[in-house]
């Protein structure tokens, strides 16, 4: 994805790819998946509704445009799912844990709306946050202040804080699903989605989803993760903001 990345690195801190492809890589680090094959232009109609504006950016597990909706005339982020990971139980599961991640109702978090397919392709609408994600944020700013940083952190703190009392971990809480909107204010994205895709065969063989480096050592491991994962991924963050590397 071209994005920089200090050199002792390993693995791209955005997309996840991993930077030294010649080097031998264990069956424990991240496996990036194909990028859907479709391609969409501003201006085109997707399932009847949705008109699509722009390309948000692309992850792990698909591309993210901004699209207005024209049944609630609205604009919504619309996530298309790569179809290694959107077979029947991935996507039976995933809107299970939607009904939970949809409770979570807080300012610092990004309300998840709905999952569904046409034409063979499933894909996932959630609240459009105007701004830039946090990794973005960092690569342009640097260092973050003191203040900020801190101010950032309590942010996050408070949106996990419900989510955790609602019984929903996020398990790939990374700048990238941070979003800092127009007004400064922290918005935890992607609730619910990566747990979703836990024990396919794509995370099977030591195989997961997500980035390494803000990963918990039980979570880089494959075991059961709760809360306190979401924690140590808060502290990776917390000092990536405040140095301005990871």
């Amino acid at each position: 994805c071209n994005s920089e990345n200090p050199s002792d690195t390993k693995f791209c801190g955005n997309c996840a790819e991993p930077l030294h492809p010649s080097e031998e890589i264990s069956p424990s680090h991240t496996k990036t998946l194909e990028t859907p094959k479709e391609e969409f232009t501003r201006g085109t109609t997707f399932a009847e509704r949705y008109e699509f504006m722009e390309e948000l950016g692309t992850g792990g597990m698909g591309k993210v445009y901004k699209v207005f909706d024209t049944k609630i005339k609205e604009e919504v982020a619309l996530k298309i799912l790569k179809p290694e990971i959107a077979d029947k139980k991935t996507i039976e599961r995933f809107s299970s844990e939607l009904k939970l991640a949809r409770k979570i109702r807080h300012e610092n978090v990004c309300q998840m709306y709905d999952i569904n397919e046409e034409e063979g392709t499933h894909y996932i609408t959630m609240e459009y946050v105007p701004g830039e994600d946090l990794k973005s944020f960092i690569r342009r700013v640097g260092q973050l202040p003191v203040g900020k940083t801190i101010s950032i952190a309590k942010q996050v703190c408070e949106g996990l804080s419900e989510a955790h009392r609602l019984g929903v971990v996020h398990r790939d809480l990374k700048p990238q699903n941070i979003m800092i909107d127009k007004e400064g204010n922290a918005r935890i994205m992607d609730f619910g989605i990566a747990r979703s895709i836990k024990g396919k065969g794509i995370t099977g063989a030591g195989m997961m989803i997500g980035t390494p480096e803000y990963m918990s050592p039980e979570q880089v491991e494959g075991k059961e993760v709760d809360q306190r994962s979401d924690i140590y991924s808060l502290g990776v963050n917390l000092y990536e903001m405040g140095t301005g590397q990871v």
